[in-house]
């Protein structure tokens, strides 16, 4: 029981406690917090209604109250804006109103209801949109049948309504003969069924009045895996950083008592680029193939995670350079930070404040939305100026502390003892 007793009370039991507890509630809290805006706040998202029709508007006008609840929904009659906007997540469902929908609707045909949404988009925010693009074509199409369900059974009606008292007229004078009589309700009957008829030939098709037509826009191949693959990757790359910039640490500290720390910085970010290149590489070559992208986009796949690689392996290193080892433990928070900040799950524009506000700050973010383009979309290198220049701001910042830090503390964990 000495043993235990002292093993107990050592260094090591009570960070390891320490690290239980804190862990235990921060990482669940980043996760509740972060996750908390799917799926109510997926309605949140811009939503972009296009009609180049005068005679729509009444349509045009149902389908703005079908999206109420939405904060965001725009109108425009220029369909190739809204899907550049589509491209760049402006907006996330573009709904095209064709210029002949009411004349077709009029004429009794099926109209097409076009709903446009970007595929290479997290996959929760995808299905999410695809469930609401269905259930507005639904409500619109009970909307018009209701509507001409009303007109077909006023006209109707009234057509018989004015033969029956054509009938009734003609036959007011006889009504007294039993032979008359019977001839009248024979009469009766038979308009019944004719206008059974009428009304049969009438409502043809009207159930089916408005058909919804889903137009995937960078087209995902089916399956979570393929969804999901920017976010995976991406995650891979920054633990692989992660571990790789401690270990490159401890060959920092050994240099830098042997050669200086300014040589030996510099030659461990020397080091740092040259492994992100030949990471980028391999991520590459694994990525590209799996998600059956095209490897034309070889080249800007590889930079984009090249740039993300070189800047995970700067960010953990400033808390590494700062504590030393003991730096791991936050950089491993600053992980679980990034799973959700990166946008693998959740857009930025739903995101909760805090989220959204270090968003930017995430090696993980741009090479999530480079994968979304590269691999599935519209080939945009937009994102690499800010990766360039968070990999620059992160370098600046160790230098900072190399400068100001003369010795690098290595931990002796036999003290925890």
């Amino acid at each position: 029981m000495g043993i235990l007793s002292r093993f107990l009370k050592s260094k090591g039991v009570i960070l390891a406690s320490m690290v239980m507890i804190v862990y235990g509630v921060l990482v669940f809290f980043i996760y509740f917090s972060g996750y908390k805006p799917l799926p109510t706040h997926i309605k949140d998202l811009p939503i972009t209604i296009v009609s180049t029709d005068r005679e729509n508007q009444p349509l045009k006008k149902q389908i703005k109250t079908s999206l109420k609840s939405f904060k965001h929904v725009n109108e425009t009659n220029n369909i190739n804006a809204a899907k550049k906007d589509l491209q760049d997540r402006q907006t996330f469902m573009v709904v095209e109103i064709p210029h002949n929908f009411t004349k077709k609707v009029t004429e009794n045909k099926q109209a097409n209801l076009s709903f446009y949404i970007n595929d290479a988009n997290q996959s929760l925010v995808v299905s999410g949109l695809k469930n609401i693009a269905n259930n507005i074509g639904s409500a619109v199409n009970n909307g018009i049948t209701l509507q001409k369900s009303k007109a077909i059974m006023t006209r109707a009606i009234t057509e018989q309504l004015s033969q029956n008292n054509q009938a009734e007229l003609a036959q007011a004078q006889i009504t007294s003969l039993p032979a008359a009589q019977q001839k009248l309700a024979t009469q009766q009957l038979e308009q019944q069924v004719v206008v059974g008829d009428k009304v049969n030939a009438a409502f043809s098709g009207v159930d089916n009045s408005v058909k919804t037509n889903i137009k995937e826009v960078n087209k995902v191949t089916t399956g979570i895996n393929n969804s999901m693959a920017p976010f995976f990757i991406s995650l891979s790359s920054y633990l692989a950083a992660l571990i790789g910039a401690l270990l490159l640490y401890g060959t920092y500290a050994k240099f830098s008592a042997l050669y200086g720390r300014f040589k030996s910085f510099a030659t461990m970010q020397t080091v740092m680029l040259l492994l992100s290149i030949l990471g980028g590489v391999v991520v590459t070559l694994t990525v590209i193939p799996l998600t059956n992208a095209n490897w034309g986009n070889f080249i800007p796949v590889w930079i984009a995670h090249s740039l993300e690689i070189w800047g995970a392996y700067n960010l953990n290193a400033i808390f590494i350079l700062l504590l030393g080892q003991m730096g791991a433990s936050i950089n491993i928070l600053f992980t679980m930070l990034q799973v959700v900040a990166g946008a693998g799950m959740v857009p930025v524009q739903i995101m909760t404040p805090f989220f959204k506000g270090i968003h930017s700050l995430s090696p993980m973010y741009y090479s999530i939305m480079s994968d979304y383009d590269l691999l599935y979309g519209s080939n945009s290198y937009s994102l690499w100026l800010g990766a360039l220049s968070l990999v620059i701001g992160y370098l600046v910042i160790n230098t900072v502390i190399v400068y100001f830090k003369k010795k690098q503390p290595m931990l002796d964990f036999r003290k925890l003892a």
